[in-house]
């Protein structure tokens, strides 16, 4: 009897552990199929929408960020690849400090408050923009 009891004992909590680490199928799903925003053909691209959002706090900015998804696949963004860049100054470069990914489905929208923290109000003139990945994707002109 008692030895019943321990091998059942045993079987519960092997099962128990794996359904904690399990993931449902459509979590798991929509990350594997999503598709890298910068490998996206230049067409599919007009397809995703960026608006950004800047918001003053005492002494400076922070900006959040909506993507709108109106193609026909789940787009990947990798949080920490946005940046904000200056066309006459190749040394300025501000990057996200957010350590997150996010899929945004077809037919969809996310926002990311605070994508970037504590900018300057001298970084929102004419010649900076909002970039993902490098300077060949410009998604919005910093105003």
């Amino acid at each position: 009897m008692k030895k019943t009891a321990g091998i059942l004992s045993i079987f519960l909590l092997l099962f128990l552990a794996g359904c904690s680490t399990s993931k449902t199928p459509e979590e798991s799903n929509t990350k594997e199929q999503a598709v890298n925003y910068q490998s996206l053909p230049k067409r599919e691209k007009r397809d995703i929408y960026f608006k950004f959002h800047k918001s003053k706090s005492k002494s400076d900015y922070a900006v959040s960020m909506t993507v709108k998804n109106d193609s026909k696949k789940d787009v990947r963004f990798y949080l920490t690849k946005f940046i904000i860049m200056n066309s006459y100054d190749s040394d300025l470069e501000i990057s996200s400090g957010l350590h997150k990914v996010i899929v945004v489905e077809p037919n969809s929208k996310v926002t990311v408050n605070n994508l970037f923290d504590h900018i300057s109000h001298m970084i929102f003139d004419d010649s900076s923009g909002y970039y993902y990945l490098d300077n060949n994707h410009l998604l919005a002109n910093a105003k």
